[in-house]
């Protein structure tokens, strides 16, 4: 229907067919009956980056699929490779249905080797599949994925421009592509659009089975102390077959050309491509998800693993934000995560500065808005880092609010990798603190948040609402069409499968 219109619309998807040319990942087929042969074999391909498992229907014996990094091709060789592996699996143009089966066969029976190729591609740099000019029909219409991190539903907003999370990114894949078990790292909803090809088989598993499927996927993998779900986040392929008989809740449901696929936050996801296709998929997030989003980064900083974007700088860019703008909703949602950050914070500073740290300095710039009656004047010379160096090197933290630097060898640290570092080495010797915000102004923007929240949820108990003034006319610009994310996330985030 009208959905669909925006990609025919589309030329962006088609006038650079022949110029994009991206990086393949070869998955292999191996008939390979433990992880030591597997390795073995890995040790041999150079550019191997990671192995696929794979569980027959008795789950008796392992199948390992070795990841390759292939060549750099264009999308018109991509399509080419995909229709000659199509043409050589099947002698007509199969269904779903047809494909599924087939997969699941080869992965049972363990009779042959089958290698097919998939690609991602960044749209910040390549192009997106969605119109983009602004004469053009759609380019600001809400499902125009390019459109939907800006959306004012969207708290993602608040990041910018951070790829692979509100920079849309192109899935290229042919027959038998494989996206093995997993969840988004940061718990984040995603939604993705079919723009052409073949169907995609999407299986998933609602976030509400984590426990029992941490059990099973433990069991199953004899992960030896390790969490079942760490172990299914190491590309992992286990049949749905396998999991439904341990009484896991699997989902399963067929993406067509013009289809959106919602994922919600938490869920278990995984797809196969039924030939060859083109999706498009970026991140959204609602204000519910911040707790969930906050508990995501606390785990990812304990488990050693590199974030793609700082929640610090999430919660006082919204901090910032919304206080202008007096969102009592988000500025309630917020306000205790934004308090807990605030006490670790100082605790970690203080701990820092009883343990001999004294060497500090401010860096970065900060927002000049943070505190809007703060007329002090600011320093002129600010320390300047680059953002790959504010990541601590010992758990991947990316470093927003302050850091801890060695200078001699141009190390960075968080303050609680800091505080274990010096507790090692009986000194501070060479380290210096760097913050972007001082204790004070930390405490006001905190305070401004909670004050602003206790002010809206007493306005709403009261049954009071604020006058506000008429809005004042300005040019008449063009319409943008927005989606209420209320319909791609429910307000208590269930944890559902895709839809």
């Amino acid at each position: 229907g009208r959905y669909r219109q925006i990609y025919r619309l589309s030329t962006p998807l088609h006038s650079e067919v022949s110029r994009l040319r991206f990086t393949l990942t070869t998955v292999k087929l191996g008939n390979f009956q433990d992880r030591h042969a597997a390795a073995e074999t890995c040790d041999t391909v150079r550019a191997f980056t990671g192995y696929l498992t794979l569980f027959d229907a008795s789950c008796t014996v392992l199948m390992w699929l070795l990841l390759l990094q292939g060549k750099s091709v264009s999308l018109t060789n991509f399509f080419r490779i995909a229709r000659n592996t199509m043409i050589m699996c099947f002698n007509k143009e199969p269904g779903a249905a047809e494909v599924e089966q087939e997969y699941w066969r080869i992965v049972e029976q363990r009779h042959c080797h089958v290698a097919v190729h998939y690609g991602k591609v960044d749209t910040n740099t390549h192009g997106s599949g969605f119109p983009v000019g602004k004469s053009e029909p759609f380019s600001k219409h809400g499902w125009n994925l390019t459109v939907l991190p800006n959306n004012s539903g969207s708290i993602l907003r608040h990041l910018g421009a951070v790829p692979g999370v509100t920079i849309p990114w192109l899935n290229i894949g042919m027959v038998f592509s494989t996206s093995c078990w997993s969840r988004d790292q940061n718990r984040l909803p995603y939604i993705d659009y079919l723009h052409t090809g073949a169907d995609c088989i999407w299986y998933s598993i609602p976030a509400e089975e984590k426990v029992k499927l941490d059990k099973v996927v433990h069991t199953l993998l004899q992960a030896n102390g390790t969490p079942g779900l760490e172990m299914l986040e190491k590309n992992i392929m286990i049949s749905p077959e396998v999991l439904c008989r341990e009484g896991i809740k699997v989902h399963r449901t067929v993406q067509q050309s013009g289809q959106f696929v919602v994922c919600f936050p938490g869920t278990f996801v995984s797809k196969v491509c039924c030939g060859y296709s083109v999706s498009e998929t970026v991140h959204f997030a609602t204000p519910q998800w911040m707790n969930l989003g906050y508990e995501a980064a606390k785990d990812l900083k304990c488990r050693h693993i590199a974030k793609p974007f700082s929640m610090e700088k999430l919660l006082y860019q919204i901090a910032t934000a919304e206080s202008k703008r007096e969102n009592g909703h988000i500025l309630t949602t917020i306000s205790a995560l934004l308090k807990d950050l605030r006490n670790i914070e100082m605790r970690q500073r203080q701990e820092l500065y009883e343990a001999g740290l004294l060497s500090s300095a401010r860096y970065g710039t900060h927002d000049n808005s943070l505190l809007p009656g703060d007329g002090r004047k600011k320093p002129r010379k600010w320390l300047a880092l680059e953002s790959s160096e504010r990541r601590c090197q010992t758990c991947q933290h990316l470093c927003y609010l302050s850091m801890v630097v060695q200078e001699n060898e141009n190390v960075v640290f968080c303050l609680e990798c800091a505080l274990r570092y010096v507790e090692n080495h009986k000194s501070c010797r060479g380290l210096k603190m760097m913050y972007r915000y001082d204790e004070e102004q930390i405490n006001s923007l905190v305070k401004q948040v909670c004050g602003k929240a206790l002010g809206k949820t007493t306005e709403k108990w009261n049954g009071a609402s604020p006058i506000k003034p008429p809005p004042k006319r300005g040019p008449r610009k063009r319409e943008t069409v927005e989606v209420s994310l209320s319909r791609l996330s429910s307000s208590h985030l269930s944890p559902a499968a895709v839809t």
